[in-house]
């Protein structure tokens, strides 16, 4: 399946990213907060959500500020595993900007007495990626989800499965988009961060 990208401006255009052109921008539908981006797929499940967060400092490494910002999107009753963590390269970005990712799966709880709604997924694969900006005290945490709901996967797919390396074909989709988003994502004004320059 080929996927169309289009620019997209993000923080009121401070930021620039190429997101699937079937994505739609959920603040025209509900309140998003300001610090965050949220794009949905409008024939599909999956979402891109950019958020500009104050820089983690109390972790004493990278990667566990990258674990950190996984944890925290997480909700407490689910169950989660990180697959792998890797470093990323985005180009447009300055040469020493630390840049994070991960690959995780988040379990909802079992449904109780039979209520089991049509749109639960039975897990949602999890792409972030932890952008630090060291000398703004910012982190831009970029998160793929991938929700993976009962009769709504392609039937080619066959069983998923992480532990044999078998993720099929919509947490391939969602590499494509992640690797685009890596590929694209720049910075047009840096005084989004409250510096009002640049690096």
């Amino acid at each position: 399946m080929t996927t169309t990208f289009k620019s997209t401006e993000l923080f009121g255009g401070a930021i620039t990213v190429n997101f699937p052109a079937s994505y739609a921008d959920v603040s025209n539908i509900r309140e998003v907060p300001d610090h965050q981006e949220i794009y949905l797929d409008a024939s599909g499940f999956s979402s891109v959500i950019v958020e500009i967060a104050e820089r983690v400092s109390h972790p004493p490494t990278d990667q566990e500020a990258l674990r950190f910002h996984f944890e925290d999107i997480v909700d407490e009753h689910d169950t989660s595993r990180i697959w792998h963590t890797n470093v990323a390269q985005l180009p447009h970005l300055p040469s020493n900007t630390p840049c994070y990712t991960l690959l995780a799966t988040t379990t909802p709880p079992p449904a109780t007495n039979g209520n089991v709604h049509t749109k639960t997924p039975s897990f949602t694969a999890v792409m972030l990626t932890l952008i630090r900006l060291v000398a703004q005290s910012t982190d831009i945490v970029v998160t793929i989800n991938i929700p993976h709901i009962p009769g709504h996967q392609e039937p080619s797919d066959g069983e998923v499965n992480f532990e044999e390396g078998k993720f099929g074909s919509l947490v391939e989709e969602g590499v494509k988009i992640r690797d685009e988003v890596w590929r694209s994502l720049e910075v047009r004004d840096w005084g989004l961060f409250g510096g009002g320059g640049d690096v």
